[in-house]
């Protein structure tokens, strides 16, 4: 996996870096991913004071997803559970049948 961390605003933490990836090993674990971005963005002018965004390249479509908080942790910790439920969700919906059963016409045929 290739790994691609971006910092505005603040500096690279290493208990930070860290912690983004073990947070990318736990989504690997789920889903083989080829490439990930991860973007920490500290916000000095603002509340909540932290944005996290991430694009994961697996197979199928990217995973693209943004959290924000008012600390690293929080930011991490929706920014995880929001890629979680994604891929959940498209696990989930991969494995509901995607054909009509058999002898059922399609609604516009009538």
């Amino acid at each position: 996996m290739i790994i691609q961390l971006d910092w505005f605003g603040c500096d690279p933490h290493t208990q930070w870096e860290t912690q983004i990836h073990q947070t990318l090993e736990q989504f690997a674990s789920l889903k083989p991913i080829s490439r990930a971005v991860v973007l920490v963005e500290q916000q000095w002018e603002k509340t909540p004071r932290y944005l996290l965004s991430i694009m994961l390249s697996i197979p199928g479509p990217d995973v693209l997803a943004y959290s924000i908080g008012h600390t690293f942790d929080e930011a991490l910790l929706k920014l995880r559970v929001s890629v979680r439920k994604t891929l959940a969700t498209r696990s989930l919906n991969a494995r509901q049948p995607t054909r009509a059963a058999c002898d059922v016409k399609p609604a516009h045929r009538s």
